[in-house]
């Protein structure tokens, strides 16, 4: 924390960098998961990202992807979004949602989606609101693996094929949100916590503050590399049509070759001018 207080505040950027393996578990949750919910695929007042690609290139051909609640721990560590039976009383099922970059399927209720008349056990919901498709442990998978080493070393080539002074490097993340309606950009927001600048020129990592990730998820699904051999998990909480569900993200670290940042809203009220009475005592 005192590291993060005194360190530089960091100006719009687009150009490469790597998403630590729980970074990139919400950048795909955020960007994919969401638009892949059953529901979101016949309202009209959605984007409809992937409505019409089953079947089609999605993801580079070395990933893999899919939604399994049924898996209890990753590792050592427990799984927030593991369940046995969704809140429609449907067993949980591990779902193949991308194979070797190619769209399969979706997030899928008991409300039936053209093509797929059969829930496969994602309906979720907080008590009290209505179900819906929702993601449980959405799980990434890489045939493209390097060690986090070598990820690094090709951070710095893309840097210098780009001519970039640095790349960066979101170490860990605290969540994100994503806009998928017709009404607003269908956009997404990831916001770090941790961030560096890998310098090309081989100074020390510099910590940096003050940026949150943004983009669209078909411009900056394009740009993923390479993925790392680290899959980590994070758990969280997600809040949607239904309410809050408890939910997992598992992934590698990626390489992309492009992404935008902007700066970070921050507040400009001054501190009180007297100090709080229970310091007095």
């Amino acid at each position: 924390m005192l590291a993060l207080r005194d360190a530089p505040l960091v100006e719009p950027y687009i150009g490469p960098a790597i998403l630590r393996n729980r970074a990139s578990g919400v950048f795909f949750h955020e960007i994919f998961g969401h638009r892949i919910e059953g529901h979101r695929q016949k309202d009209v007042d959605e984007g409809q990202t992937f409505t019409k690609k089953i079947g089609q290139e999605v993801l580079p051909t070395f990933l893999t992807v899919h939604d399994d609640p049924t898996q209890a721990v990753f590792g050592e560590e427990d799984l927030r979004g593991f369940y046995r039976y969704d809140d429609e009383g449907i067993p949980a099922q591990d779902v193949r949602l991308v194979e070797n970059g190619i769209l399969k399927t979706f997030l899928l209720s008991r409300s039936p989606v053209e093509g797929f008349p059969m829930s496969n056990g994602h309906g979720r919901r907080q008590p009290g609101r209505k179900v819906v498709s929702r993601q449980g442990n959405l799980i990434v998978e890489s045939t493209r693996q390097v060690s986090f080493d070598r990820l690094r070393e090709m951070l710095i080539e893309e840097c210098k094929t780009q001519n970039k002074e640095y790349g960066f490097l979101f170490e860990d993340i605290s969540g994100g949100f994503t806009g998928t309606g017709r009404r607003g950009p269908q956009s997404f927001k990831v916001l770090p916590i941790v961030v560096y600048r890998v310098y090309v020129d081989g100074r020390n990592d510099e910590l940096v503050r003050g940026v949150d990730i943004v983009g669209t998820p078909l411009s900056s699904f394009s740009k993923i590399i390479a993925t790392g051999d680290d899959p980590a998990v994070f758990n969280g909480t997600c809040g949607a049509e239904s309410g809050w569900v408890p939910v997992s993200a598992i992934s590698p670290s990626i390489l992309v070759s492009q992404i935008e940042i902007e700066k970070r809203t921050r507040s400009q009220d001054k501190l009180p001018i007297l100090s709080p009475p229970i310091a007095l005592r």
